[in-house]
């Protein structure tokens, strides 16, 4: 037995020798990554073409997706995604030096409806050199504006929060400017001055998701006839009773969507911007 014991110390000794001579041996095969960390910068702010001021998004909503052309070991495939703030703002640090094509895509017509099978080689605002920090801007058209024609008020007498808004199309490109209006809600925060889809109270928001057409209905608390027409004034009035706590602040804001599919994005609000309402 004793034997035994030496033979298989001296037989687990020398497997030991030539596995670490294989592991040493395969990692002088192995090249030190000497590649700078990407660190170029990408900012810029996705302008409303009806308005002239910064797009309204939600969280996420608006995505700027980037193709990397100059590198050439494979075929172009596009980088991660990264996104829009709810002002249209986008900033990326963490790129490459290299040329990219752009596309950027949301509740508005599409810049690029196949990419990135199909996609822009000649927009020099679309196909880019990035180096150092690179600003660049960029004009959309919305499917939907949606604007405040009174903006939101607290009301003591029922403890509601209420306002009149317009809907009117934000395009004339087909098929974006066709489809008709799926939804309209009123979205109330407390907080977070952030109110949206992805984000709004439940106590004192109705967030439906579409209503039949040519038909009465409640738009968060307001009966509402014939709803949905392009032009037409809609109140809108939160659920419940908000909170009568003076100098307490409460964020609201309307997004309205259509029936109309966008690639990757299915069917996005488009929103009015955003309206404190600080209660007296």
């Amino acid at each position: 037995m004793v034997t035994m014991k030496i033979k298989n110390k001296y037989f687990n000794l020398i497997a030991l020798l030539i596995i670490l001579f294989i592991v040493g041996s395969n990692s002088g095969c192995i090249k030190a990554d000497t590649y700078a960390a990407p660190g170029e910068t990408f900012y810029g702010t996705i302008y409303d073409s009806v308005t002239g001021k910064p797009m309204q998004f939600d969280q996420n909503e608006a995505r700027i997706q980037v193709l990397e052309l100059s590198y050439k070991a494979s075929a172009p495939t596009p980088n991660p995604d990264f996104y829009a703030n709810d002002t249209g703002y986008f900033y990326n640090s963490r790129l490459f030096t290299g040329k990219y094509n752009i596309n950027i895509i949301g509740p508005f017509v599409p810049m690029a409806p196949q990419w990135p099978t199909v996609y822009n080689s000649t927009d020099p605002t679309k196909n880019i050199q990035i180096q150092g920090v690179v600003k660049q801007d960029y004009t959309v058209s919305p499917i939907l504006e949606i604007r405040w024609v009174t903006p939101p008020v607290y009301n003591p007498s029922d403890s509601s929060i209420s306002a009149t808004i317009t809907v009117s199309r934000g395009n004339s490109t087909p098929p974006y400017s066709t489809g008709a209006i799926k939804n309209i809600n009123l979205y109330i925060t407390g907080n977070s001055p952030y109110p949206g889809d992805a984000s709004y109270d439940g106590r004192y928001t109705v967030a439906m998701s579409s209503f039949p057409a040519n038909a009465t209905v409640v738009i968060n608390g307001v009966t509402t006839p014939n709803p949905f027409a392009f032009g037409n004034n809609y109140i809108v009035k939160s659920q419940g009773k908000i909170p009568a706590i003076s100098g307490s602040t409460w964020w609201a804001r309307v997004g309205a969507s259509t029936a109309t599919s966008l690639p990757v994005v299915g069917t996005p609000y488009n929103y009015t911007n955003i309206q404190a309402v600080t209660i007296k």
